[in-house]
């Protein structure tokens, strides 16, 4: 008996970390960042709404088919256009600026919102496609 009272906080951290491993959906959260896999399940599944954050320049290097381009600094005037009865899955290059948007959704009453976890960076790692690529179109200088 006298080993748990001068170690209580050694037992809570041992029984919260127990708990936390027999139920890792606990430990992720309910608006964290999903995997590409997980992603496309939740667009097909849920009809979610793909929101990439990054500027437009970088949207049309390539993005995820179906997203919409609203960059960070344009979100608070564009929420307009999202259905906040619809997930919002936000993206970005790595992960950083989506991450910021979800606390700026989740304060203007969005409710299930999560970021593709890596980014563009993990989409193309999981081999999975873009779409609206730019194609370098050079002129070519023809001599005649």
């Amino acid at each position: 008996m006298e080993f748990i009272t001068d170690n209580i906080l050694l037992i809570f951290c041992l029984i919260g970390s127990g708990i936390l491993l027999a139920f890792p959906q606990l430990a992720k959260g309910k608006n964290a960042g999903l995997s590409p896999a997980e992603t496309v399940i939740k667009v097909n599944d849920k009809n979610a709404q793909l929101v990439d954050v990054r500027t437009p320049k970088e949207f049309a290097t390539g993005n995820l088919a179906g997203s919409v381009n609203i960059p960070t600094e344009d979100l608070i005037s564009k929420l307009s256009s999202l259905d906040k009865n619809r997930p919002v899955i936000l993206v970005c290059q790595n992960g950083r600026r989506a991450a910021q948007a979800l606390k700026t959704l989740k304060g203007k009453g969005f409710s299930e919102i999560y970021t593709l976890e890596g980014g563009i960076v993990a989409w193309q790692a999981a081999k999975l496609p873009l779409s609206n690529l730019s194609i370098n179109n050079k002129k070519t200088k023809r001599k005649h």
